[in-house]
Order: C-alpha cells, then structure tokens, then sequence
C-alpha cells in the first residue's frame, strides 16, 4: 500500500545547516547495534524460508547503507526519525494519523518532513521489499531487507522518536551519539537475547505504528540514565560515566534490541508470504492484475460505488480506513472472471464524520488504493 505523496522530493524541505546538523546524530544505533539486530533478525525466519537463513550475514554486513545514504541523498535523512511529540494530536491523544496523505492533509507536507517519515518509509520499504519477493530477485530483496532492519531499529531506538534528539531541550546535548554509538559499541557483548519465531503481521501499517508509540515510551528512560550517570561520574565522558549508563539503561536497551530483531524477521516474512502465497484457495499465483475504476462520486455526502473487473475470479478484501488511519470496515466481494462488478460504499451507517478517507481492494495477489473525500 502506497502512500503516494511520501514519494515527493523531499530534500527542499531541510535547510542545508539542519541537514548536516542531523547526519551527525541521526545514525540509529550506530554500525554495531544495526549490524546486530539485522544479523539476530534471521534467527527468527521460519522453516518454509529456510533457503533465505544464510542471509544473516549479509543483513548485517549492508545494515548501515540507509546511514551511508544520507551523504548523498538529502531525501534519505528524513527517513530515520519522526518528531513525534511536535504534533498536536499526539500530545492530546497519544496518537497522529496513520495514513501519510491524512497527515499531511491535516498539517501540511512541509510540517510532515520536518518531523520525519520513519512510520511511513518502514511501511513503504515492506511494499517494496514484497514485490522484489514477488519477483524473485533475491539480491534486492535481501538489500532491501537490509534497509527495512535499519529503518526498524531506528524505530526501536527512542531518541529518533522525539524533538529531543540530542538532549538539547534538557541541558544534555551530545546523549544521542553517547547512548546508541558510545555506549552500545562499549556494552554490545553483553547485549545477549534470542528473536522470536516470525509471525504474520495482517496490518504492517497498524504494527509499525505500534512499536513507535510503545518505544516512545522510553525517550524519558534514556534521557533518566544520562542525567543519574553525568550526577554520579561529574562528566559524561568517563568510563565511570559509561559504566553508570549502562547500569541505569541496560535492561530497557536489551529489550528494544530483541523487539527490533523480532520485528524485522516479522516484517521480512510477511513481505515474503505476502509475495509467495496466492490470496484465493487455489495454488496458481496470479500475475495479471485486476481493473479498478475511479470512484464516483467523489466528493461524495451519502453512497458512492467502483466497478472491478478481474482476469480471474476471486475474493477480494475490501477496507475502509478512517482518516486517522483505523479501519471502519472489511468485508469481501465475489467477483467472477471477466466479468465488472459493482461495489458499493455506504458511509451513513458508520457514524462518520467529513474528511479524508482510503479504501483498500485486495486480490488475485494485487492490491489497489483509492482516496475518498467523504462530506457529510
């Protein structure tokens, strides 16, 4: 499912200063921590993809070419955070829209990557490493699934989650770079966990917003540890400094190092099923997509409706997401081959309110999105 307006240049929205500012912060949990929570990621990966286990080491070895990027690419850096707690919405409800063209149509596109796309660029690269799966080009796929793990631990890691990146709100600048590379590269030996079994995630979107809202939890922990350590060591340079960091840190850094590995092998095998296995009961996979018309009316204060027209006959999932991306309904439409049907959305009985929404059409192994302007 494609958020089509992350798709836009995004390089004109970073001053050159903040720009070079963030490279020097924002590299996740440095090469040691990413090259490990990539590399433990393949324990996780099932029997049925028991081809793809030699891939660890390479998971680790490209775990840091999202890094390596942002020197090049000044697309690349908003990829890496999102400012969460600079949104309105989040610090009334603890929540912002899910879907991206939701939020930028609520604050605008220039707001939107000021604060990041980590959410959005996750969900977009399981989108992508899915159809290098679908195709069968296993050495894109694997560098793709290499960037996924960057992106993901970077989920995991609470000071790409908040506008306090760096402490400079706190009177600590510098924390970044002394909790994930500093101390990470001095600790990471005793950073010891086994991943999980890879699950399917039926809502990539849903479970990616998840774990950010749940390891924001821990920017407050991390700041916590920095400010007991530099109390106790009268710096925050000495191995006593380092020693105090970890003591303070270690048990809620342990645990977003296994969540991030036990994610990324969920998100890599459900890339992979969803790329291998057929929506309908039978065994063919087909290639040939289906034909979904625009739907009309649109604007729309009462029913609209869309015609699908498919090579072959299936079960098609449709669902209808809410603005703030929460899903208002599912059903499923039979739909025979060759022939167009109508389908038809009524919005009246869901107690909706005016506003954006998105509608999903899934089947015969292709999915199709289309925007919604209710008006109540």
């Amino acid at each position: 499912m494609k958020d089509t307006l992350l798709f836009k240049q995004l390089s004109a929205y970073k001053s050159i200063p903040v720009y070079i500012t963030l490279l020097i912060f924002l590299t996740g949990w440095g090469n040691t921590g990413h090259r490990t929570i990539n590399k433990k990621s393949a324990e996780g990966f099932p029997a049925s993809m028991n081809y793809l286990t030699g891939w660890a080491d390479s998971l680790g070895a490209h775990a840091s070419d999202a890094d390596y990027r942002k020197g090049s690419d000044p697309a690349e850096s908003p990829k890496h955070y999102i400012d969460i707690d600079n949104y309105p919405s989040f610090i009334s409800t603890g929540r912002i829209p899910h879907t991206y063209d939701s939020v930028v149509a609520l604050y605008g596109h220039n707001f939107v990557i000021d604060q990041g796309t980590l959410p959005w660029t996750i969900i977009l690269t399981v989108d992508s490493l899915t159809e290098a799966f679908r195709r069968n080009d296993l050495q894109r796929a694997m560098l793709l699934a290499s960037d996924l793990g960057h992106y993901v631990g970077d989920g995991h890691m609470p000071l790409h989650l908040t506008k306090n990146y760096n402490g400079q709100l706190t009177g600590q600048t510098g924390v970044h770079s002394r909790y994930e590379s500093t101390m990470i590269n001095r600790y990471i030996s005793s950073i010891i966990y086994n991943t999980s079994s890879a699950v399917y995630i039926p809502d990539v979107r849903e479970y990616t917003f998840a774990f950010v809202y749940e390891n924001y939890r821990y920017v407050d922990s991390v700041l916590y540890a920095d400010a007991q350590a530099k109390a106790i060591s009268g710096s925050t340079s000495s191995d006593q400094y380092y020693q105090k960091m970890w003591e303070y840190s270690s048990r809620f850094t342990k645990q977003l190092f296994a969540g991030a590995s036990d994610r990324l092998s969920s998100l890599i095998y459900t890339a992979w099923k969803n790329a291998t296995t057929p929506v309908s009961t039978g065994s063919v996979y087909y290639p040939e997509s289906f034909r979904m018309s625009e739907i009309f009316p649109n604007p729309f204060n009462g029913i609209a409706s869309f015609y699908v027209e498919s090579p072959v006959s299936d079960n098609f999932l449709i669902t209808l997401y809410s603005p703030s991306g929460e899903v208002l309904r599912t059903f499923k439409q039979e739909i025979s081959a060759g022939s167009a049907r109508r389908i038809v959305i009524e919005m009246s009985n869901l107690a909706a309110v005016s506003g954006v929404y998105f509608l999903t059409l899934y089947g015969g192994g292709h999915q199709a999105i289309r925007k919604l302007i209710y008006l109540k």
